[in-house]
C-alpha cells in the first residue's frame, strides 16, 4: 500500500473520532416548572375535572391542570408552578367525576428536581415533579 492511500485511509478512520469531540450543541428548549399528573386506567376514564393545590415554604397556590387522554386508557397532564423550587412541596389532587362526585382528594409530598432535556453539559431546566394517580386512587411522587 502507498503512502498517500495510507494517510487517507488513516484520516478517514480518524474523522468519526474528531467528531465525537467536537462542542457539544444545546438547544433552545426549556423544561417546564410544576408538577405533571398522570392517571391510570381504569380511574383515568371516570375522571371529568382535575384541581391542583401546590404548597411549598408556607405558600400554597393552584396550579391549573387539564387532563388529556392518553395512550393504553390513561390520562396526564401538567400544572404550571411559578416560583417551584427544589424545596420539599405539598401536593393536593382532586379528581371528580362528570357527575361532580369526588373520585380522589389526596395529598402527597414531592421534591421537585432541575432536568436536563440537552443532557447534563447543557445546564439544567426545571425544576418539576411527577405524580401518579393509580387505577385505585393511590397518589404517589415518581423521580
Amino acid at each position: 500500500m502507498n503512502r498517500h492511500r495510507t494517510l487517507g485511509l488513516l484520516a478517514i478512520l480518524l474523522l468519526p473520532l474528531a467528531a465525537c469531540q467536537s462542542e457539544r450543541i444545546c438547544t433552545a428548549i426549556g423544561t417546564p416548572v410544576g408538577i405533571q399528573v398522570d392517571v391510570a386506567p381504569p380511574l383515568a376514564g371516570r375522571v371529568a375535572a382535575a384541581e391542583m393545590e401546590v404548597c411549598q415554604a408556607g405558600a400554597c397556590r393552584p396550579a391549573r391542570l387539564e387532563l388529556f387522554v392518553a395512550g393504553g386508557g390513561g390520562s396526564n397532564g401538567f400544572g404550571d408552578v411559578r416560583g417551584l423550587s427544589k424545596e420539599p412541596a405539598r401536593v393536593a389532587l382532586k379528581l371528580t367525576s362528570p357527575g361532580g362526585d369526588t373520585l380522589v382528594d389526596r395529598r402527597v409530598e414531592v421534591v421537585p428536581r432541575g432536568r436536563y432535556p440537552n443532557g447534563p453539559d447543557c445546564g439544567e431546566g426545571g425544576p418539576n415533579a411527577r405524580v401518579v394517580v393509580d387505577g385505585d386512587g393511590t397518589l404517589r411522587e415518581v423521580p
